[in-house]
């Protein structure tokens, strides 16, 4: 998408607001709950790499729930790069900005006095400028981190750019976190669906034990427990074998 840049408002450009308007729009369009997030994220990045003024790459830095950091997505080969220097020591903007929950912009300037070993080697990507915002955590559980843009100007991102990137990095919190619940809805939903479909396999062996032996479903289910304990066999496999071996037989 081609996107033609307005008049400097102050120290930044702000690009048309139908251009960010039709960007998050697609965005939504892409976003699909069922399906994977990589993919949403990634257009996130290429939209930023788009409106914003001194951008050349941008990527998603992800935390797990142990903490660790990973690039779910990125534009180029060299955002991963530029992150792993910063996973490597846990320290630059974008391990700063996923654990204050903070905004971070650092020019080559301030980044050379910040992290002097990042700024030296991130050079060597053409990278000098970086700008970090957090991925919004609405709720425990749901995965954080943080939007990173990089920029090959000594001076990079200025504040109009800050405040448009923070827009696009919230929609993409609640497109993280609405993927997350959905998936944990469906993996509950899958759950309740294996535990009633057990119980009916062993109501039905208990209805054919309380025939054959002439006990009541107490007793039926006292003697499905007993053969599971003394096979170390799962509930459900017994009364599986049991209704097989059943059929079996009248065949």
């Amino acid at each position: 998408m081609d996107v033609v840049r307005s008049a400097a408002v102050g120290d930044g450009w702000f690009p048309p607001l139908d251009a960010a308007a039709e960007a998050l729009q697609d965005l939504y369009r892409v976003l699909n709950p069922a399906g994977h997030i990589e993919k949403y994220l990634r257009r996130l990045c290429e939209h930023a790499v788009e409106l914003i003024e001194d951008a050349d790459m941008a990527g998603v830095t992800v935390l797990d729930e142990e903490g660790a950091a990973s690039t779910a997505a990125r534009t180029s080969r060299e955002v991963v790069m530029v992150d792993e220097l910063q996973y490597r020591s846990w320290a630059g903007p974008c391990i700063e900005a996923a654990e204050s929950e903070q905004i971070v912009v650092a020019d080559r300037t301030t980044a050379s006095e910040r992290w002097p070993g990042l700024a030296s080697e991130a050079r060597r990507f053409g990278v000098q400028s970086f700008l970090s915002i957090p991925l919004p955590a609405l709720e425990p559980g749901v995965r954080a981190g943080a939007v990173n843009v990089y920029g090959s100007r000594a001076d990079g991102f200025a504040r109009s750019e800050v405040a448009l990137m923070n827009l696009f990095t919230t929609a993409a919190g609640y497109a993280i976190g609405s993927t997350e619940r959905y998936r944990g809805a469906r993996q509950l939903a899958l759950q309740l669906e294996r535990a009633l479909d057990s119980r009916a396999v062993i109501d039905q062996a208990k209805g054919v034990l309380m025939a054959v032996h002439g006990v009541d479903a107490d007793g039926a289910f006292a003697m499905l427990v007993d053969k599971s304990q003394r096979t170390n066999t799962k509930l459900r496999a017994v009364a599986e074998d049991l209704l097989a071996s059943v059929h079996i037989t009248e065949t």
